[in-house]
């Protein structure tokens, strides 16, 4: 099999036995396996989650995800520790946007015929269904990790370049985090017109408070290896001393993939041979010796002044009035100055998701409950249409009212 699960299957990493796997799945190229594994005679689990080209989580992953976690819950007495492992690619997605444009268009059809054969509102607002079910198996892979977490010591290892969506939240539902240096965490929500479902904002208010969860979602920028560990979601950056590989144009464009892939593997395995050995030390040090950010040293990446300015300037469609439909590439310079537009909707979302926050009455499911439920509001917005197609065609979107 291509991939991470080379590495974890492998004999390179020295006091590290794999003792063959817990669960197995796969699809295509697709693959989701556990396997059970033992770490300087500690015994643990490996999950190893595998989808070119960018690992996207799609439902299919995601029921997988959920069918591999209860086989690690029922053997949860024989294990000391979780890894969550994937492959160390420069881009890791969340969602496929082209699927829930296509989705979403077939709804507003057959939601239209209802409206006018007069059709009662429940039956109308099943057709959102598809949506609902996504992210209702987001925030059930969120209990499940967080159940297994009450058992075993969890840990993330993110490798690779920057996570948007989903390939940042499910990180983020770990204890213990271990980043690649050249990586990062999106929550590009915003610039789409949703905000992130499944739990990534209650767990960015648990690891690094609510001003930074509130800077991630709000503003949807790029939160680069260095910042992460010094807010205290990353327990630790390992410094990775090569650069992605990039595909080159000999005029053989069929070699050129070729090698390109071929460049991926071995990079793949390079990177991991880096990361995972942290990523089980992690996992199996004494807990007085897990390196953690303290509150009072937490990084602050902006004031909430600061990013109220920001947002009132960005979530106000008319001040993109003179760009709406413009491609990206070209206002390139205005897009890094004023940066790209903020769904209002979103904004208001996460407003009301933010504004009762009390740490001392903060009870983290009820927190991902409420985004769950914000967030399904928001596939229903006329505006969600706006902005999932000026995300696809890499254009300055419109927010007014549809």
């Amino acid at each position: 099999m291509e991939g991470p699960i080379r590495l974890v299957r492998s004999d390179k990493i020295a006091e590290y036995e794999n003792l063959g796997p817990i669960y197995e799945w796969s699809e295509g190229k697709a693959y989701l396996t556990i396997d059970r594994v033992v770490y300087q005679g500690k015994p643990g689990a490996v999950l190893c989650y595998y989808n070119p080209p960018v690992h996207q989580v799609g439902n299919q992953w995601l029921d997988a995800y959920l069918e591999g976690l209860d086989k690690v819950f029922e053997k949860r007495d024989d294990l000391e520790f979780l890894i969550i492992y994937g492959a160390n690619d420069p881009v890791h997605a969340g969602g496929d946007l082209k699927e829930s444009l296509n989705r979403l268009d077939t709804t507003l059809e057959i939601k239209k015929e209802k409206e006018k054969a007069g059709a009662p509102a429940e039956e109308i607002a099943r057709l959102f269904d598809w949506a609902d079910n996504r992210i209702k198996k987001g925030i059930t892979l969120h209990g499940s990790v967080r159940k297994i977490a009450g058992y075993l010591r969890v840990v993330a290892v993110c490798g690779g370049g920057t996570r948007f969506g989903g390939s940042a939240e499910i990180p983020l539902m770990a204890d213990y985090l271990v980043g690649d240096s050249r990586s990062g965490m999106c929550f590009s929500e915003a610039m789409i017109g949703l905000i992130p479902g499944w739990s990534g904002v209650a767990r960015t208010v648990v690891k690094a408070g609510p001003t930074n969860a509130e800077y991630m979602a709000k503003t949807s920028k790029d939160v680069k290896a260095d910042q992460l560990r010094g807010m205290g979601i990353y327990n630790i950056v390992v410094d990775t001393p090569f650069s992605f590989p990039k595909r080159q144009k000999t005029g053989d464009p069929g070699a050129d993939k070729a090698a390109y892939l071929g460049a991926l593997e071995t990079h793949n395995d390079d990177t991991g041979f880096l990361l995972l050995p942290k990523g089980l030390g992690l996992a199996t040090c004494p807990a007085e010796e897990i390196p953690k950010i303290s509150e009072k040293e937490r990084l602050t990446l902006a004031t909430k002044e600061e990013i109220s300015l920001e947002v009132d300037k960005r979530n106000d469609p008319e001040n993109y009035s003179h760009l709406w439909g413009k491609p990206l590439r070209e206002v390139k310079e205005e897009m890094v100055r004023i940066g790209r537009p903020l769904a209002p909707q979103s904004i208001d979302a996460l407003n009301n998701l933010l504004k009762d926050y009390n740490p001392s009455r903060f009870d983290e499911n009820t927190f991902v409950k409420n985004e769950a439920q914000a967030d399904s509001r928001l596939y229903r917005n006329p505006r969600f249409r706006a902005g999932l197609i000026a995300t696809l065609e890499q254009r300055v979107a419109d927010y007014r009212e549809a």
